[in-house]
């Protein structure tokens, strides 16, 4: 995320975050989906690599926790936003 800009009010800089925060989310939901869908391609395997696989379910679970904590952040911030500007 990016520091203030100069001349940004309090209320810019919270809509701005939250417009990044939304940004990353759905990239992050993008990233996730294409690791979702490497790990059934895999399974779909005769033989699968279950090493790659486990190694791959173990990053999903590290993008489905950021998004998790990404969308708490941004629900708090845009409550803050909705109070305050």
């Amino acid at each position: 995320m990016n520091s203030p800009t100069a001349g940004e009010s309090g209320c810019e800089l919270m809509k701005r975050l939250a417009k990044e925060l939304k940004a990353s989310i759905r990239a992050t939901e993008k990233h996730a989906d294409e690791v979702s869908r490497r790990i059934a391609e895999l399974e779909a395997q005769p033989d699968p690599d279950e090493q790659q696989i486990g190694a791959l379910k173990q990053t999903l679970e590290v993008l489905t926790k950021k998004i998790e904590e990404e969308r708490a952040s941004l629900s708090d911030l845009e409550s803050v936003i909705s109070e305050n500007c």
